[in-house]
This record gives structure tokens, C-alpha cells and sequence, in this order.
């Protein structure tokens, strides 16, 4: 009866262990840091995150932003933390390719950070201003052919830059050129002004521009036409073998501990049944991802797999524009 009553007391004493365990994660306010400027498609889905979870664990949650040399300040503002899941980080895929296209900024996701979940999908956009003769992506290529000064392509980001140099050589204009800009607010000014020939923005980006008729989309990144934009047709239906998306996603420091990560893949969970998130998240064009760390971790190094022979072939030599904003 003793050895009997040494177990229960020590199942009990295990159980109480865990439950307290499990309620000292968040011991005080979460950050999350955005390595953008406020008000981008990156700033608004941490800001409605914030909200969520401030109201699940009675504790505040707060969003800065630490902009600058196209997401890298913020990334090294958390990498130079504490591993204690009190920080995060939301990220775009872009940030994958630095160990490529940056080495020696020396920080790497795979590396120095945890990937918890993806949060939501974007495809790009290829689109020019509503005062363009181009109706179709198709024309747009064929008048780019025939122009006497060369089309251009405005890209937001290093991955933008990749898709545009594809385009260009896919579609053979020789005369092409691509357009960095530091960030997508930019990128899109000039877009909507004409001073580029095309703009490349996320779907997020470009909403609010298709809705209020000042930009044209010619073409979507995805792998299907999207019933928000039905009447665009995909990259791949204009004979061109290549997809654009950009996935956002969440991350805290390598090492933090697990008590720390299971508590943030609860609260991912909660956050993605909330009306409100999904209700923005559809309203900019995204698609809801929320997904395992597991898979989360398997899928960045399949893709930075994929991507780094294009980030070698386009890329490599060329500086990369230091971003304001996704």
C-alpha cells in the first residue's frame, strides 16, 4: 500500500509539474518582430496575431518594427536574444536564400531559428498601371518584343528579382531589365505611376490597387486561377513553367525550449480558428497555411534546395536592395 500510495503521489506530483509547467509560458510580454514597415501585408497579420493571443494568454503581446537591409536588422535583432520564445520572429521565404545570396551577413534560418508554423500564402502578382495599352500578359510580352527602349520589371525583393529574370529569359526579351527597389511600397509607386513597365507585388500588396482600379493584373503567381481574380490567368497558362508565392511565416530562436514552442503551436492553433484573422487573411487574397513545425522545417529546405540553383544563376554579384516593407 505504501509502494501503491509513492506512485500515486508521484503521478500527481507529475501532473501538477506539467500544468504548472505549461502556465509559466508566457512568464511575462511576447514580442513579435517584424522586420518590415508598418502597415505591410507582414505588419498587419502579426498585429491581428497580437490581438489573438494577448487574449488568450492575459498577458501582452506586442509588434515592433525593426526595419532594414531587406529584413535582415530585425532577423539579427532576434538572433542576438535570448532563446526563451518570448521573441518572435514572422519572416517571408525570401530570408531563406541569404546563406546564398548574403554569406557574410552569417545568419541563416535553418540555423539560428525554430520554424513553428507558416501562417498564410501569397501569390505574386504581374501587373501594370490601368493607363497601360496592355490588357494581357501575352500583349504585354509581345509589345515588350517590339519596344525600342526596354521593358522593365520592378521587384520588391530578392525573390521578386528571381521571378522577373525568369520571365525575361523565358519569354526571350533581350532587352528586359529588372528594377530593385527597397521594399514593395516603393516598387508599387512607380508601378501605379508607370515609371516601370510591370510591377510584381504579393496579392496582399495588390488588392487594394485591383479593387480600387489603379492597377491591372496581367498575371498571378499560383498554380491555379483564385476566385478573387478569376479572370487572371496563371503564369503557367501563359506557356511559362514557373511559379510565385510567398509564404509567411514564424519563428523564435534556436534552443528555445520545448515548453516555450508547444505553447506558440497553441496558440497558432487558437489563431487559426479566429474569424477576424481569417476574414483578413482572405479579404488581402491569402491563403490560410498554418502548418506543423515539422512540415514547416521540411518544406524551407526543400525549397531552399530548389531555389538556390536560380539564386546562383540570377543572382549571385548583384547586391540586394535593403527592403522598407512586405
Amino acid at each position: 500500500m505504501k509502494l501503491q500510495t509513492r506512485a500515486v503521489f508521484a503521478a500527481l506530483f507529475f501532473i501538477l509539474s506539467c500544468a504548472c509547467a505549461r502556465a509559466d509560458f508566457p512568464s511575462g510580454s511576447v514580442t513579435i518582430v517584424v522586420p518590415y514597415s508598418a502597415s505591410g501585408a507582414t505588419d498587419v497579420l502579426a498585429r491581428n496575431l497580437a490581438k489573438v493571443w494577448s487574449e488568450h494568454w492575459k498577458k501582452p503581446v506586442v509588434v515592433i518594427n525593426r526595419t532594414g537591409a531587406d529584413g535582415m536588422i530585425g532577423s539579427q535583432y532576434v538572433k542576438g536574444l535570448p532563446a526563451d520564445g518570448h521573441t518572435i520572429l514572422m519572416q517571408v521565404n525570401q530570408a531563406l536564400f541569404w546563406p546564398v545570396t548574403i554569406p557574410s551577413a552569417d545568419i541563416d534560418l535553418l540555423r539560428d531559428f525554430y520554424l513553428v508554423s507558416k501562417l498564410q500564402q501569397n501569390p505574386m502578382v504581374f501587373g501594370v498601371t490601368v493607363a497601360s495599352p496592355d490588357q494581357t500578359f501575352s500583349g504585354f510580352i509581345e509589345r515588350c518584343r517590339q519596344a525600342q527602349t526596354p521593358c522593365s520589371f520592378g521587384a520588391a525583393t530578392r525573390h521578386g528579382e528571381i521571378m522577373a529574370r525568369q520571365i525575361i529569359e523565358k519569354a526571350q526579351l533581350r532587352q528586359a531589365v529588372v528594377i530593385p527597389y527597397k521594399g514593395t511600397a516603393p516598387m508599387m509607386i512607380d508601378a501605379l505611376g508607370g515609371h516601370v513597365s510591370m510591377g510584381m507585388p504579393s496579392l496582399s500588396v495588390a488588392m487594394p490597387h485591383i479593387r480600387s482600379n489603379t492597377f491591372r493584373a496581367l498575371a498571378i503567381g499560383s498554380t491555379e486561377r483564385l476566385n478573387a481574380l478569376a479572370n487572371v490567368p496563371t503564369l503557367l497558362e501563359q506557356g511559362l513553367e514557373m511559379t510565385a508565392m510567398t509564404w509567411y511565416g514564424l519563428m523564435v530562436r534556436a534552443g528555445t525550449p520545448k515548453l516555450a514552442v508547444d505553447a506558440l503551436v497553441q496558440a497558432i492553433e487558437i489563431a487559426s480558428k479566429d474569424p477576424q484573422v481569417l476574414k483578413t487573411m482572405h479579404h488581402e487574397g491569402a491563403t490560410p497555411l498554418f502548418s506543423s513545425p515539422e512540415s514547416f522545417a521540411r518544406e524551407a529546405k526543400d525549397e531552399f534546395a530548389l531555389v538556390t540553383p536560380l539564386l546562383k544563376k540570377y543572382l549571385m554579384g548583384n547586391e540586394p536592395p535593403a527592403a522598407a516593407s512586405k
